[in-house]
């Protein structure tokens, strides 16, 4: 029963962005690609320091960073949430704050029922704390991400054409207005 829900961990998420449109996934994949790098690094500090242990994961080499989840149900999760909160940032703060608390308080209770994790020193409210600083962290980043890869308008020249632009858009309007005069 454990291995079937793992397996459902890691396929569904993947299957569901089947449903997403394709500007939006290349729109959201660098940030779930840091949020999966992020995971790791959190993954191996738990099993350094005893945060909790998985019993049974989707292969034996995934005893560290469970497959299942950094990269399925986190990393799928992560483009799921930004495609639906992103420039709403309360909005984006309460759905992580949401999901969090049930993974923190519901699922690492149900996976030790369920005998796929054992033992672990970290508390929900340690879990969740860790899982909010990174969400604050991950919504930095992909503002940071959508401006200074903005495609460069058509209507700037510059000695490489249609390359990516790294200038504010302070600096686009101002050279619109100039050419407008």
């Amino acid at each position: 029963m454990a291995k079937v829900i793992i397996w459902g961990m890691f396929i569904i998420p993947w299957l569901s962005l089947l449903l997403m449109n394709k500007s939006l996934l290349k729109n959201y994949i660098p940030v779930a690609l840091l949020a999966t790098v992020l995971n790791t690094i959190v993954y191996q500090l738990a099993w350094t320091y005893g945060w909790w242990h998985y019993k049974v994961t989707l292969f034996s080499w995934d005893q560290v960073a469970q497959i299942h989840t950094v990269y399925g149900i986190f990393l799928v999760g992560t483009i799921w949430i930004f495609r639906f909160t992103f420039n709403k940032f309360w909005v984006y703060l309460l759905v992580n704050v949401g999901v969090d608390s049930v993974y923190a308080f519901g699922f690492r209770l149900l996976w030790k029922k369920l005998g796929i994790t054992s033992g672990g020193n970290l508390p929900p409210m340690g879990s969740l704390s860790i899982m909010t600083v990174m969400a604050l962290f991950l919504y930095v980043y992909q503002i940071w991400q959508q401006t200074a890869f903005r495609q460069e308008p058509e209507n700037i020249p510059s000695k490489q054409s249609g390359k990516l632009l790294w200038v504010s858009s302070s600096f686009i309007n101002r050279v619109r207005r100039e050419k407008a005069k």
